[in-house]
Parts: structure tokens; sequence; C-alpha cells
């Protein structure tokens, strides 16, 4: 398939995502990125999912719509680094399938696993914690990403923060628990 046709499927298969995800919001404050005080923040909360979700494991690693989430996001975030004209639409296409990530997941085949769980719970942790965390370490983190010597998009300090991020995880399943026993 060429480019151009790929972009146009692409395109398609994004429209129709964001109106379903519209016609499921009772306002936009639905959006997970609603309160994002910038488009820097929400680029960095799908760094940390990005990173954090590198050491999943099991049959959800494997599952299409992670696979095609994390490859969106890593060429979002290359063409954020270099502040290419498709930065935007790439970032829109993103927010789209991020946003739509819980619809696919309750309607997963995986959906008792534990794994799903925990791809929700990463999630919610790296949409609220990108939000929501200080001026100062967002900053350093945004500054930190960069390219390694392969030319792959590389988030150094992230990835440094995985013990106490998982920490996070594992209280959101906690929590996730808690719910669902009530």
């Amino acid at each position: 398939m060429e480019k151009i046709e790929l972009m146009a499927v692409r395109k398609q298969m994004i429209g129709q995502m964001e109106q379903k995800l519209h016609e499921s919001w009772s306002s936009e404050e639905d959006s997970l990125f609603y309160y994002h005080r910038s488009e820097d923040r929400i680029v960095l909360s799908h760094a940390l999912f990005w990173v954090m979700t590198q050491s999943l494991k099991g049959k959800i690693r494997q599952e299409k719509f992670l696979l095609l989430l994390r490859l969106y996001q890593e060429e979002m975030l290359d063409a954020y680094l270099q502040d290419t004209e498709d930065f935007p639409e790439m970032l829109h296409y993103c927010n789209i399938i991020y946003e739509y990530l819980p619809m696919i997941l309750n309607g997963s085949h995986l959906r008792s696993e534990k794994d799903v769980r925990k791809l929700a719970a990463i999630a919610v942790v790296a949409a609220g914690y990108g939000g929501d965390m200080d001026e100062e370490l967002a900053n350093a983190l945004l500054d930190d990403m960069d390219f390694d010597r392969y030319g792959k998009v590389k988030c150094r300090k992230i990835e440094g923060m995985i013990p106490r991020l998982m920490k996070m995880v594992e209280g959101e399943m906690e929590s996730f628990s808690q719910r669902q026993n009530h």
C-alpha cells in the first residue's frame, strides 16, 4: 500500500474512532487530557505510557491495538523531538487511540486477565501523572527525551522512574479491585 493510501485509511479509521468517542462522552471534560495544562503535558503522558508499556508481558503485549498505539506514540514522539509538520496530526491520532483504549479493553477477549487491568492502570497513571506532576519535573522529563545512537526515541529519566511509576500502577490496580468488590 502506498503511503498516501495508508494515510487515507489511517485518517478514516481514526475519524470513526473519534466519532464513537464523542458519542460516548457527556462533555469534552470526559477526555483524559481535558485538564492537561499544555500540549507538552499530553506528550509527556504519552511518553510515560510508551515507556511503561515496554515491560508488559503475556498476551496483552501482542494485542494489535496496543502495538498500534505504541507505534503511533513512537512516531509522534519522534515528530515532537524533530518538530516536524506531521506532529499535530500524530498527536491527535495518539490522543484518539489512547482515549479509545478503555472501550477496547472493555470489549477485549482478554478482559478478565490481570494484564488488561495492569494496562488500564498504566493508562490512568500515565495520563494522570503526566498532567498533574510538578512543573519542574515535567520540564526535566520533556527535556531529557532524545534519540539513542540508532536514531530511536529514548526517555532515560522516565525509564529511571519505572519502579516508582509501577508502584502507582499497583495502587491503581488495588483501587480497581476495591471498586469491583463493592
